[in-house]
This record gives C-alpha cells, sequence and structure tokens, in this order.
C-alpha cells in the first residue's frame, strides 16, 4: 500500500487556491502516514504561457520559499501524526538564468525533496490546445523528450523526474501515444536517471487525461529492465478531493513490474517503503 503522495500542489503554486492546511486535512483524512507539499518553481517561465493576468513584476510558477517553509514548520506542531515533507517541483530549463537558479534552490538545506519536470518545450507549454494547431503530434513528442534529455544533462540537482511523458496529456483526442516510437530516447533518459541516482515518479495525474499515469506502463517496465529500483508515487493534486487517486492501481501496477517498493525522500535522502506494509 502507498501511504505517502509525494506530488501535491498548494496556494504557493500560481496554478492552485487550496490552503496547504485543506492538503493536510484531506491526507489525515485518507489515512496516509505523510506527504510532500511540492509547489512550482518554474524559474523565468514565459508570462505569455500562463493564462491568468498577473501583476506586474510577479512571475508565474515562482513564490516566497522561506514563506511556505516557515509555514510547514508552523504546522507540523498541530499534525503530529502526519509526516510533512517540504518539497518543491523545480521547472527544467538549459537557459543559464534558470539553470543557476534551480542550483542555488537544490542547496536549500531545509528542503526533504526536489522533483524536476519539464513543462515546456521550445518555450511553450503544450498544456494550451493552441500549442498543437497545425503540428504533427508525434514530432512535438519527440521534441519534448529530447529537450527533457538535454535538460537531465545540464542539471542534475533534483531527487525524482516528474511526470516523463507529460506532455501526452495534452495531445490532441486523435493522437494514439505509442511510447515504443519513442523507445529510444525514453532509454536515454531513464539511463541517465539510473546513472545519476535520481528516481523515476509515477505521476497519477495522468488518468485525469487518459487510460495511463504518467509514464505510460511500458516506460516503467523498460526503466525495471535497465535496472531501475526508485520510483516515488504522486497524485499531482492541485485541491484536496484528488489526492492519492488511483494509488491502489499504481500498487499492483509495480508489482506486475516487479518492483515492491516505493521511495520517499527525507533530507534528499532516499526512504524505501514496502508496498506489502
Amino acid at each position: 500500500m502507498i501511504r505517502y503522495d509525494t506530488h501535491i500542489h498548494s496556494v504557493y503554486s500560481s496554478d492552485s487556491g487550496t490552503p496547504v492546511q485543506a492538503q493536510l486535512d484531506a491526507a489525515v483524512f485518507l489515512g496516509l502516514s505523510g506527504l510532500c507539499i511540492t509547489d512550482h518553481m518554474d524559474y523565468s517561465f514565459p508570462r505569455d504561457q500562463f493564462d491568468s493576468v498577473l501583476p506586474e513584476g510577479q512571475n508565474p510558477f515562482e513564490f516566497d520559499i522561506q514563506l511556505y517553509e516557515k509555514e510547514l514548520s508552523g504546522l507540523r506542531k498541530k499534525y503530529t501524526n502526519l509526516e510533512i515533507l517540504t518539497g518543491v517541483e523545480c521547472g527544467l530549463q538549459t537557459r543559464p538564468d534558470v539553470l543557476k537558479k534551480n542550483r542555488e534552490l537544490s542547496a536549500d538545506p531545509d528542503l526533504d525533496y526536489i522533483i524536476g519536470s519539464l513543462h515546456l518545450t521550445g518555450r511553450q507549454d503544450p498544456y494550451y490546445p493552441k500549442f498543437w494547431q497545425n503540428r504533427d503530434p508525434a514530432v512535438c513528442i519527440r521534441q519534448y523528450l529530447e529537450e527533457l534529455y538535454d535538460n537531465l544533462c545540464a542539471f542534475t540537482g533534483f531527487d525524482s523526474l516528474g511526470h516523463l511523458d507529460y506532455i501526452v496529456r495534452y495531445a490532441p483526442d486523435s493522437f494514439q501515444y505509442d511510447p515504443a516510437q519513442y523507445r529510444d530516447v525514453t532509454e536515454e533518459i531513464l539511463r541517465r536517471l539510473i546513472r545519476c541516482d535520481i528516481a523515476l515518479e509515477i505521476n497519477t495525474s495522468g488518468y485525469r487525461k487518459g487510460p495511463y499515469p504518467n509514464p505510460h506502463p511500458a516506460i516503467l517496465s523498460w526503466y525495471r529492465e535497465l535496472g531501475g529500483e526508485m520510483v516515488t508515487v504522486g497524485s499531482d493534486a492541485h485541491t484536496p478531493e484528488l489526492m492519492a487517486s488511483r494509488f491502489e492501481g499504481i500498487s499492483a501496477l509495480l508489482k506486475r513490474t516487479g518492483l515492491h517498493q516505493y521511495v520517499t525522500f527525507h533530507q534528499r535522502r532516499p526512504r524505501f517503503h514496502s508496498l506489502d506494509s
């Protein structure tokens, strides 16, 4: 059984209005042992790729991390039966200014866990339908995966790779995704993760867009075949009702793949948890 949700958003993320305490209450209600709030820190995210109007000078997907860490520290005194881990979802880009800020972020001694995620390809977010207009989805997906590999070569200061095939969530409904079409670049990504001791995240928000989590189960099988052993699990919940969604199915999926444990991080060090406990 999976008792930790390690990919959750709150009001500190520009795309969530959920108070941190509401997420903690949901975790208690579900009987979780712990959770990690991982709000977006996506430096230099293009303002034209954000669908809400922001005040001048405010950047999308950046927040006051000291205020966040202070709030979590106070809440730990109240939620004594829930392990509250401090985390962040770090947006990957190969821009020199972003690499510098991401390296500084990864040196924060108060963080337990950092997810590295790519949300842009060609400085555009595939979340928006306009991204796909007059484009071949297969070409876009390959470009995304190649950029993801380039990011992994440029920066490895994080603990788990978030939603590897994120872009597929938003591809046109008419497109039939076959991960085997991209196996060459995908396996290069997986090898890089294994060499750098970076975990692979299984993100259940993919189920909200289609029949699979991110990444696709085939990719999880390739990861295992290549010798990968570290898997984190997160719902990517921006609201309390989505916390730990579809975790029962993920337990079964991991076991079918030959994995009988999942990983959480405390003080940036991995801890292994049996799926049978």
